[in-house]
This record gives C-alpha cells, sequence and structure tokens, in this order.
C-alpha cells in the first residue's frame, strides 16, 4: 500500500486537488476494460498462433527454403531432361516413319509415345511453367505462413498486446487487488443477503431496530428508496414509536420526532484491511449528519470514512477514533473543502493495512494516521441522523449511495 506523506495529504486537503468524479470512473472503467480485454487476448487462438509462427520465425526455416527454391532451376531437373529426350527421339527417323506413314512401333518409337503423354500432360507443364518461374518462394507454404506471421506482427492488436505485455505495469493496481463486495443497487428493493436495515447488534440481540434514547430519529425499515440504481437513506419528520438503548436502563420504549435508516454489513462482510470506497451524494442539511464508517464489535476503534455534521456545503470530515484507556477517546478528524456535497457525487474510501489507514477523495488522499488498531475486523456502516436543531421544511434530507466497493489485497 502506496501511503502518502502528511504534507502531500495536507495540501491536497487545503487546496482541493482532486479529480472529477466522472473523470475518474470513465477512467478507471476504461482501465479495467481494457485489462479485462488484455486478460481475454492472452488465451486468444489469435495470438497463441502468433506465437507460434513467431518461434517458426526464429527457426529460420523460411530463409533455408527461399535460398533452397533459388537454386531450383528447369534446366538440369528431371523435367528438363525427359523433355530433350522427347524432343531428341522426335528427329529420329523411326519416328518421322511412324508419324508419317505409320508402320511398326519398335522401342524407339514405344518409347517417344511414353514421353510425349507424359511431356503433354497438364502435371507436367505445370511443374514446368513452376520450374522456370521466377517467384518460386512466393508459391510456396512457407511463404504463406511468413506472409501469415508478418500480417500479426504488425497488427495494431499484437502490437497492443504485446507493449502491455512488456510494460504490464499499467495494470498494477487492478492486480493487487481482489473485489469481496459490491452492490450497485439495480435492483427495486435493498438486498438482505449484503444488507442489515438495523444496528447489527438489534439485529443480533433484538431482531429489531433500535435507536438511542439520546437520538431524535428512529431508525425503521421504511426510510430508504431506490431508483436509477441510486439507494436513497431518507431522513424524515415523522413522528414514530420505537426502541431506544439507555446505557442506565438499557432497552426502552420511545416516542421518537423524526425517522432515518442505517444499513450495515455486519452479518456478512467484516475485513481486517483492504481498501473500501462508495460514490455518495449528501443533503446538505442543518442538523441531519451523515456518516459512512467502519467498526467492529465494540464501539471503538472507529474509521469515519467521512462524516457530515454541519450545513456547509463545500466540507466534509474523516476521523479515526480509538480508546486511550480509563474510558477516554482519541480522536483525530480532517476537514476537506472544495466539495459540492448537494450537487455532485463523491467516490469516498479508506485503504488501511496493520501499519496505516489513507482516507481518500475520488482516489486522492487526504488524510493518513498509523493504525494503532491492527487486526480488528470491521464492517461497513452509512447511517443518517438528527444531531441537533432543525428546521423540519428542510427535510426530508437524502444520504444518496450509488455503489459501494469493497477489496482486499491479493497475497
Amino acid at each position: 500500500m502506496a501511503v502518502p506523506s502528511k504534507f502531500k495529504v495536507f495540501t491536497n486537503r487545503l487546496f482541493g486537488a482532486f479529480k472529477d468524479t466522472q473523470q475518474v470512473e470513465s477512467k478507471r472503467s476504461a482501465l479495467q476494460n481494457e485489462y479485462n480485454e488484455f486478460i481475454e487476448y492472452a488465451e486468444s487462438a489469435e495470438l497463441k498462433r502468433f506465437r507460434e509462427l513467431t518461434q517458426w520465425f526464429k527457426s529460420g526455416e523460411h530463409q533455408r527454403v527461399k535460398a533452397e527454391l533459388k537454386k531450383l532451376t528447369y534446366k538440369g531437373s528431371a523435367e528438363f531432361n525427359t523433355e530433350k529426350e522427347y524432343l531428341s527421339l522426335a528427329k529420329s527417323k523411326e519416328v518421322k516413319v511412324y508419324l508419317n506413314k505409320g508402320g511398326e512401333i519398335t522401342p524407339t518409337v514405344s518409347r517417344y509415345l511414353e514421353l510425349k503423354s507424359k511431356v503433354e500432360s497438364a502435371e507436367f507443364q505445370n511443374r514446368k511453367k513452376y520450374l522456370l518461374s521466377k517467384n518460386k518462394f512466393e508459391q510456396s507454404e512457407v511463404y504463406a505462413k511468413l506472409v501469415e506471421y508478418q500480417k500479426l506482427q504488425n497488427s495494431d492488436k499484437i502490437k497492443w498486446f504485446l507493449s502491455l505485455e512488456r510494460d504490464s505495469s499499467k495494470f498494477n493496481e487492478i492486480r493487487e487487488w481482489k473485489l469481496e463486495f459490491y452492490d450497485d443497487f439495480d435492483s427495486n428493493a435493498i438486498d438482505h443477503q449484503k444488507w442489515l436495515t438495523k444496528f447489527f447488534w438489534g439485529d443480533a440481540l433484538l431482531n429489531k431496530n433500535y435507536s438511542f434514547t439520546t437520538d431524535k430519529q428512529n431508525y425503521t425499515d421504511k426510510n430508504f428508496e431506490i431508483k436509477d440504481s441510486v439507494l436513497r437513506i431518507v431522513t424524515r419528520k415523522e413522528k414514530s414509536e420505537g426502541i431506544g438503548w439507555d446505557t442506565k436502563f438499557g432497552f426502552v420504549p420511545k416516542t421518537y420526532e423524526y425517522t432515518s435508516g442505517v444499513i450495515n454489513t455486519g452479518h456478512i462482510l467484516r475485513l481486517k484491511e483492504g481498501r473500501v470506497e462508495a460514490k455518495i451524494r449528501l443533503s446538505c442539511t442543518p442538523g441531519v449528519t451523515h456518516a459512512f464508517y467502519l467498526v467492529g464489535n465494540t464501539v471503538l476503534p472507529e474509521i469515519d470514512i467521512f462524516v457530515k455534521t454541519d450545513s456547509k456545503p463545500n466540507s466534509f470530515s474523516g476521523a479515526y477514533y480509538t480508546s486511550k484507556g480509563n474510558n477516554k477517546i482519541s480522536k483525530s478528524i480532517s476537514s476537506i473543502g472544495g466539495v459540492k456535497c448537494s450537487q455532485n457525487f463523491y467516490i469516498l474510501g479508506v485503504e488501511w493495512n496493520n501499519s496505516n489507514i489513507v482516507w481518500s477523495i475520488n482516489g486522492t488522499p487526504y488524510k493518513v494516521e498509523r493504525n494503532v488498531t491492527p487486526d480488528m475486523p470491521m464492517y461497513l456502516v452509512f447511517a443518517s441522523s438528527v444531531n441537533g436543531k432543525i428546521d423540519d421544511a428542510k427535510l426530508p434530507a437524502y444520504m444518496e449511495i450509488d455503489w459501494v466497493r469493497c477489496w482486499l489485497p491479493v497475497k
């Protein structure tokens, strides 16, 4: 994993030096398509034939055959001698008498007639024509193989493949990662094989949704919409009855003034390392928090891939929370500006291993931290909530998720 310098991520964060989302996706898609084509062509019959012909060409057979055919002439050949004998016999007295008056077929006449039949045959004439020709090599099967080889050698497809084969570093990033999990939200409903629409412990302990008694929103299964392959987590002004977790009394009934949604992969996907990305657009609504984070079986550590807690339309944050002991929390929070949260989609992600965690936007790193909690299996969580005073007229608010991808490093 390439780890950028603190100075590099600081300047990226300061100047918003990240690429356009659509350009990043187009470039990635083109690279993946080219890699797929490269892998497919590597097994093609055409490339196999080219490699066979390359070895044949290196053997020099075509040069040997060309030299041999250059020495091959009509004069001195068996055909030349046959025709010479035939012409000589045609001048003999016995043959002339036979041809003019008819008569006894002598051995000489018999030989003449035999040679005449042979010389006038199509096979003989074709052989004679071939031996007299100046392009015998061009008429050979070896020449046809040479032309086939040269045609393949000059083909754009072969040149493209060989250039990538010689310098295959172009595909290093693709080769280094294996896609472990993805969702393009291309169905009409959430895939419950991939997502829990409640907190993991709510599913494990209660098989129900729950929020916290300190929350203003009740998490429900009804606050999701999928349209045009985009999942929306919807935060609404809506009174509802739910269950809240109270640190003193445990799970207790509560009436909430708002509803929202949470999804996670705690039941199916937990990663100790890897790369996680999602393409997201947000409503920048005062009082509404949107978050995409990684967490394990305990409250900490938590890696916030992004969190949006304010109404500023041009920024969001990435964060890392760990335990310092004695119920104290160590936190590292970095904000990045230059974004248009409510207008554009952005690809937000983290890449982490036992040593480091790197946060990125559209593939550009903007935060890096040392991983002080390695070997912790963590799952994905997307959630929206009401965090403070809110103008109800600005609801509903949305977190839109176009797709989610998770990769594991190829060992």
